[in-house]
């Protein structure tokens, strides 16, 4: 049992090893199978010519981007936008995906739209033929277009290497679990090192499912643009635009007059009555006193003069 684990775990070095060397990706070509079965360093060196010959050749795995830049009428971008992502989502998710959409308006005459899709090469190449003419039948113009690629052919082949020592020494932390007996801190340490290794090679597959994904599909970025006029309107646009707005400016007034009115509706309901009140409070003091002064004068009139 200890020397299951003593090489389950110089196994696991020597794979985090090669995951630490694989992310490098070094300039040098590195075959797996080669070497597992590694001649001796003389043999090596006594035949360069036939190891190099018996090297299998792997085919590039290229992953491409396109990316479009479409000048076009204000009313159009947005409309051919729309166009295009309804096609894409048409075409079905194993031909075309739509990743991402946008667009913004300053004014009247600037627009800017753009939509992110995903597509394979069959669809990307049909898009490409069509657009120009899509372009010019708006009243537009193909301004922008460029293709980037990515060579995704040693990570695949790095990663594909990985996966299957991952695999192989899964298989034997699981052997080992089934086959042999030991204390119980030992196979608990062989569960942990198969659930990390587990761990590892789902999330290497993962990587390699992403990998693959963008090598047989291709991203399409295009942007919409439509910039507005230096002189769009006439030297009258200052007066269309004030009589156009005579009914919004009137009817905010009124909106603002009434939510007045409305928050100071309770205020009035409660100060009008005491303000009502200490009105004629105030009126019938004044009487009782204007009745005093009179009362008073009568009888200073009524009264003899000494």
């Amino acid at each position: 049992m200890r020397k299951e684990l003593i090489w389950a775990a110089a196994a696991s070095a020597l794979l985090a090893g090669c995951q630490d060397g694989s992310r490098q990706y070094a300039d040098a070509s590195v075959d797996v199978a080669l070497m597992e079965a590694a001649p001796p360093a003389d043999a090596a060196a006594s035949a360069p010519t036939a190891a190099a010959s018996a090297a299998p050749v792997v085919a590039p795995s290229i992953a491409y981007a396109y990316r479009f830049g479409l000048e076009l009428p204000a009313e159009a971008a947005t409309r051919l936008m729309a166009k295009h992502e309804q096609a894409c989502t048409a075409a079905g998710l194993s031909a075309c995906q739509v990743i991402g959409s946008n667009s913004s308006r300053v004014g009247r005459d600037s627009v800017e739209a753009r939509l992110e899709m995903r597509a394979t090469p069959a669809y990307v190449a049909r898009f490409r033929a069509a657009l120009d003419g899509e372009a010019k039948g708006v009243g537009g113009r193909v301004a922008e277009q460029a293709v980037e690629s990515e060579d995704l052919t040693r990570q695949l082949v790095d990663t594909e290497a990985r996966m299957r020592a991952m695999e192989t020494l899964r298989d034997r932390l699981q052997q080992l679990l089934a086959t042999r007996s030991g204390p119980l801190e030992q196979l608990l340490q062989v569960e942990r090192e198969l659930a990390r290794v587990q761990g590892e090679l789902d999330a290497t597959r993962s990587a390699l499912a992403v990998m693959r994904t963008r090598v047989q599909t291709s991203k399409l970025d295009v942007t919409y643009r439509a910039a507005g006029q230096l002189a769009p309107d006439s030297a009258l646009r200052p007066v269309t635009d004030a009589l156009g707005q005579v009914a919004y400016l009137f009817m905010s007034t009124l909106g603002a007059l009434i939510m007045l009115l409305a928050g100071a509706l309770p205020l009035l309901l409660v100060f009008a009555p005491l303000a009502w009140l200490g009105w004629r409070w105030r009126q019938k003091r004044a009487a009782q006193r204007r009745a005093a002064e009179a009362a008073r004068k009568k009888k200073a009139e009524g009264e003899p003069s000494a």
